[in-house]
């Protein structure tokens, strides 16, 4: 049997040494903690920001071509779209632009028409008996009706995303 001996102060020493270093951990670790936290808070709020600005990259154009199908769709003809980029959405606002003033051109020609219609019925009712009354009036209907064919009366279809 080996019998170790330590002394009091030896066990008092060793006590103190022990207890300087689990408190100098405890400080590492509670200054380790806070500045995790901070960089985990931080690295979050930059990705929810990105985020936000993300999503509003894509939300904001779709909500500038909302607002000018709600005014097509009230009957405001003057309205265009314009949007600063150069992707699909941009295509799309062009090609909704390019629409409104091929309809809008096409609803001029079909009032210009109606009026010189409207104009030619107020003649008296003789001279519409007059050949020349009676051919302006064909080339007159001839030219609405080839104005019109800009709109086709075709049955209903959807186009889904993803279809070519």
């Amino acid at each position: 049997v080996i019998q170790y001996y330590v002394s009091d102060q030896a066990i008092g020493t060793e006590f103190f040494r022990a207890h300087k270093t689990s408190s100098h951990t405890g400080q590492l670790l509670e200054r380790g903690v806070l500045i995790g936290g901070a960089v985990l808070t931080l690295l979050v709020l930059a990705v929810a920001v990105w985020a936000l600005r993300f999503t509003h990259r894509i939300v904001r154009p779709v909500h500038t071509m909302h607002q000018a199908l709600d005014a097509l769709a009230a009957g405001d003809l003057g309205v265009r779209v314009e949007l600063h980029r150069q992707d699909e959405f941009h295509e799309v606002g062009e090609s909704l632009n390019h629409l409104v003033d091929k309809f809008a051109a096409t609803l001029a020609t079909v009032h210009m028409v109606a009026d010189r219609l409207v104009a030619l019925m107020g003649a008296d009712a003789q001279a519409l008996q007059d050949r020349s009354a009676a051919a302006q009036l064909q080339a007159l209907v001839a030219e609405l009706d080839r104005t019109m064919e800009f709109f086709r009366l075709e049955p209903r279809r959807t186009i889904r995303e993803g279809d070519n």
